[in-house]
């Protein structure tokens, strides 16, 4: 309704402006074209966008029959159009340069006494990059935006031969699909060049690891990589800068790697490609340091009262050469939860008599309790030794009968495919500290998921943590159906 009264109103004042010479028979001529803001009535231009609005002015423009921009024809509506003034739309359909060279850049204005022309210039914005991303290979490209017309070429910053070896532009010209050329990309732009202009985008873009599927193993198993970006990769680096083996690419979000022998320390995984370098956000192996305040426990003996040991309760103990037997692949002792017995629907966590209560030692989370909890996670290496399609952990902050504060629930058989969950070996559990919440006290028969979170590490009553094995659902969970071994317990700053 705004543009239909603003019209009404250049219209008004055009209509004013040339009431005294509201008619002719001569031959029309275009003397000039204008903006339709009053503001900007004295300023012409001789090159627009296709669907600006104008207003086409001459003279003997009375018995007008047609408008045509680049032959393509303009829709106008005669109550805006008098003997001197057209206020006229240009089709955005319209050609320009871009999408044909010969068209004639010409405004037509057909009456019935004659016909006018101008010279006239129908041009584009540059082209507009908004994202870019890859194929699977990571030898294509996908660059998003906009007025991806006339596209002359794309260049890459890499040394040598810096233009794509081929691309091709849907018909919407929004997205170009580019081979990529070779050599290791350097920080520059992503250019692409078009008949009325260049767009550029930051490249190359990070490469980044956002998790690593075992981040304590050891010489031998195979993990994976998952990110984004993973593209000509030639290097997974481990601790001691020792080259793993048998890299697999998977595509250019995950590839996976064998663990290779000889790390005696901790650091981050690194990876090497031609889009530069990436660190994963957690140390790899950390086990080895095992650093406090972070480390709850290693279970590498039983009793210990620091962050090697853990009180026991009622959990199971397996040393390393019985984790090794029974859970393989792990970096030493484990703890063990095995439900051996039937649990009864809505049974809530389990109890004395039953392997299924794991307690650890109160030692420290971090060292200002001050610190806000936001950016924190609980970490932990899980092996599932049987499918496990039934009950939960539920893991409390707390001592012995003290799990009454803050809670967080463990069940990833709900999102598994089939309701089915057992990796392959070992895996890094992530839960962050905001998915522990109040509300759930240790003797519940369901989980109430509306509880707060704590704000800081000083909210925690405790440094204590305990697994327990719970059964919030309305169905019995078989005996020996949860069997899971744990290890290396911390807290850390991330996931």
């Amino acid at each position: 309704m705004k543009q239909i009264g603003l019209l009404i109103i250049i219209a008004g004042g055009i209509f004013f402006s040339c009431k005294k010479n509201e008619s002719g028979s001569g031959q029309p001529v275009i003397t000039n074209v204008r903006s339709v803001d009053t503001t900007k009535r004295d300023s012409s231009f001789t090159k627009a966008i296709p669907g600006t609005l104008i207003v086409i002015q001459g003279n003997n423009f009375d018995g007008l029959e047609a408008v045509f921009f680049n032959d393509t024809s303009a829709y106008f509506n005669p109550s805006f159009a008098t003997n001197t003034n057209i206020i006229v739309t240009i089709p955005a359909t319209a050609q320009t340069a871009a999408t044909d060279p010969t068209v004639p850049s010409i405004i037509k204005v057909v009456t019935n006494h004659g016909t006018a022309t101008y010279s006239f210039q129908l041009y584009l914005p540059p082209p507009a990059i908004t994202s870019i991303s890859f194929d699977n290979s990571g030898t294509m490209v996908f660059i998003n935006g906009y007025n991806f017309k006339g596209v002359k070429k794309i260049t890459f910053p890499v040394p040598g031969a810096d233009t794509a070896l081929s691309y091709s532009v849907n018909k919407e010209f929004t997205q170009i699909t580019a081979a990529i050329p070779p050599g290791a990309a350097f920080n520059d732009s992503l250019r692409v060049y078009a008949t009325f202009g260049v767009g550029a985008f930051s490249y190359p873009p990070p490469m980044i690891i956002t998790s690593v599927s075992n981040e304590n193993s050891t010489a031998g198993t195979i993990i994976t990589l998952n990110g984004t970006n993973f593209v000509g990769i030639s290097d997974v680096i481990f601790p001691g800068n020792i080259m793993g083996t048998n890299l697999q690419i998977a595509g250019v979000n995950q590839l996976s790697v064998t663990v290779p022998p000889g790390i005696t320390t901790t650091d981050s995984l690194r990876l090497s490609g031609t889009l530069g370098k990436a660190a994963s956000p957690q140390l790899f192996d950390s086990y080895i340091t095992h650093p406090s305040p972070g480390y709850l426990s290693t279970f590498d003996v039983q009793y210990n009262t620091d962050n090697t040991g853990f009180v026991g309760w009622t959990g199971g103990y397996a040393d390393a050469p019985t984790t090794s037997a029974n859970y393989p692949g792990g970096t030493g002792a484990s703890a063990v939860l095995l439900q051996s017995i039937a649990m009864p629907a809505n049974a809530g966590p389990t109890s004395q008599g039953n392997p299924g209560l794991l307690q650890l030692n109160a030692v420290p989370w971090v060292s200002n309790t001050g610190t806000s909890i936001n950016s924190y996670s609980l970490k932990f290496e899980l092996f599932v030794k049987t499918p496990w399609t039934s009950g939960e952990l539920w893991i409390a902050v707390g001592g012995w009968y003290g799990w009454s504060s803050y809670t967080a629930r463990y069940a990833p058989w709900e999102t598994a495919a089939s309701g089915k969950f057992q990796p392959t070996g070992w895996v890094t559990v992530t839960i962050p500290l905001t998915k522990f919440i109040k509300g759930n006290e240790f003797w519940q028969t369901s989980w109430n998921p509306a509880g707060a979170a704590a704000s800081k590490f000083s909210d925690y009553p405790a440094t204590a943590l305990g697994f327990l094995i719970a059964n919030d659902q309305p169905k019995a969970v078989p005996a020996n159906s949860i069997n899971l071994a744990i290890d290396n317990v911390r807290i850390v700053k991330g996931q």
